[in-house]
């Protein structure tokens, strides 16, 4: 089974026009999922997962009850860089849990599983195949870039953000902030899953939520979703999930 997880219906409307063998079911007693099929593999698509924390903790229970092959988060971010504006298409070539370091007890920082590192790499294979999904099918920048993943960007948390030593210690990526791919990430790292976060820039971090840049970023999911069918196709056909881990530390 591959999962599709988004933070709101809108980040997988896409998968629900093109599923086919719909059927619903529910996680954890409130969260509602569809399950499905694309090119013949299972797809689960669920969305309402609007923190790493509970993205990590749904995926977690999605796994415990299913067999998951591979996961995709989907959905908008927000750009930390003047390079990407809205509308782009971003990869997460890292991804870098932020909610940890906050807080040092015991030797053991907040969110930090010990023996973990905070940043996760996803499979290459994966990257490689939805890159060429969207040079093929997209006019949009595609970039790949480094997804600083948080339950919370205060001041604080985002302060590195334009200093000379970059955003813990990444200088020289492209950076865009998320929600909840970290928590996907982790969850999936733990049980040797594939994942992978495939995004469409809402806007700047500076700048504010408004109507026009959310449209924007709505007209490019369907190019995001038309290269992750694209990847599920690839996969089909050259079973480049076999012996992959969903963790490099």
């Amino acid at each position: 089974m591959i999962v599709i997880m988004g933070s709101n219906r809108d980040d997988i409307l896409y998968f629900e026009t093109i599923l086919k063998n719909k059927k619903k079911d529910t996680i954890l007693g409130r969260y509602e999922v569809t399950i499905g099929t694309i090119f013949n593999q299972e797809i689960l698509l669920i969305s309402e997962q609007y923190t790493s924390l509970l993205t990590g903790m749904v995926l977690m229970n999605i796994m415990d009850n299913y067999f998951v092959d591979l996961v995709f988060v989907v959905g908008k971010c927000v750009s930390v860089d003047k390079r990407l504006k809205c509308g782009d298409i971003v990869i997460s070539s890292k991804i870098i849990d932020a909610n940890v370091n906050l807080v040092s007890y015991k030797d053991v920082r907040l969110a930090e599983i010990p023996g973990f590192n905070r940043e996760f790499i996803p499979q290459s294979d994966l990257i490689t195949y939805l890159n060429e999904g969207l040079n093929k099918k997209s006019y949009n920048t595609v970039k790949e870039a480094t997804f600083l993943s948080s339950d919370d960007f205060s001041e604080f948390n985002i302060s590195h953000i334009g200093s000379s030593t970059g955003i813990f210690g990444n200088k020289d990526d492209l950076i865009v902030l998320d929600f909840n791919s970290s928590g996907a990430a982790l969850a999936a790292s733990l049980k040797d899953v594939p994942y992978i976060s495939i995004k469409v820039v809402e806007r700047k971090y500076e700048q504010d939520e408004n109507v026009s840049r959310y449209l924007k970023v709505l007209e490019n999911y369907s190019d995001v979703g038309r290269a992750v069918v694209s990847t599920i196709g690839d996969i089909g056909r050259n079973d480049i999930l076999k012996g992959g881990r969903g963790y490099e530390g």
